[in-house]
């Protein structure tokens, strides 16, 4: 893959095929034995994006992307809203 310098600011971007985890690598290449956190794949879809200082994308990437974390409740139903349907 082309570095920083030689691709005008871009940024090397990895996905995961099993999972669609993506990994950024902004200064040179992705390590060569790169395994996936989340399912332990090793095959990825590889682009390039560009840099960006805009802070309103950055926004919106922190705002979009996965939830990584296993332990977080997928809802905000809580088991006390349960109870009460089952006494209806």
């Amino acid at each position: 893959m082309a570095r920083d310098e030689e691709s005008g600011g871009d940024v090397l971007v990895q996905v995961c095929l099993e999972c669609g985890r993506e990994y950024y690598f902004y200064e040179g290449e992705a390590p060569e034995q790169l395994r996936c956190d989340r399912c332990g794949n090793s095959v990825f879809r590889a682009f390039f994006g560009l840099r960006s200082p805009d802070d309103v994308l950055q926004d919106f990437f922190e705002s979009t992307e996965r939830d990584v974390a296993t332990d977080d409740p997928a809802t905000d139903v809580t088991l006390g809203d349960l109870q009460d349907l089952n006494n209806l």
